[in-house]
């Protein structure tokens, strides 16, 4: 186990020797996403960092891509992503700088832009996508499809406690 997570676990036995009654697998399992997320944010980024990409980067390519006509609107890619409308514009103005996509008008509402992938940014996705489903396949190699669909269950359990 990684030592920063094993000097969590030593600072939580000493809690629970000190003050009894911690809840300790509810406490190290939720200290387990703390560790995990940023180590998987760096290894997803880490694949797509020679593209100029990071992982908001190609989930918003992806979501246009997923898209009929490769159309989207930045609300969506701040759904997508489940962040703030700022960082989507953020994001947004970064896919345009780097013309894998362009601000589009709204036919239906003038006030709304729209986003379309641009045939560099299609270009982009359809390159990488191999690459993307390689470091998927390596990440969860070593769990049998059974652990999978588990896990994935009893995440999705959590969103949704979490109101997600």
């Amino acid at each position: 186990m990684n030592k920063s997570f094993h000097h969590l676990e030593q600072a939580v036995d000493r809690i629970e020797s000190r003050f009894p009654g911690v809840p300790r697998q509810e406490v190290i399992l939720t200290r387990l996403y703390y560790h995990i997320m940023p180590r998987l944010t760096c290894y997803l980024n880490q694949g797509m960092k020679e593209y100029g990409l990071n992982e908001s980067l190609w989930m918003s390519l992806l979501a246009m891509y997923a898209c009929p006509q490769q159309k989207l609107f930045p609300s969506d890619i701040s759904d997508t992503l489940d962040s703030s409308r700022t960082n989507a514009t953020r994001i947004v103005d970064e896919l345009v700088r780097n013309d894998w996509a362009t601000r589009i008008p709204c036919a239906e509402d003038r006030r709304k832009i729209g986003l379309e992938l641009t045939p560099k940014g299609l270009a982009l996705v359809e390159e990488l996508l191999p690459i993307s489903r390689a470091n998927h396949r390596a990440l969860w190699q070593d769990f049998d499809a059974e652990e999978r669909q588990l896990m994935e269950k009893m995440m999705r359990k959590l969103l949704a406690r979490l109101g997600g």
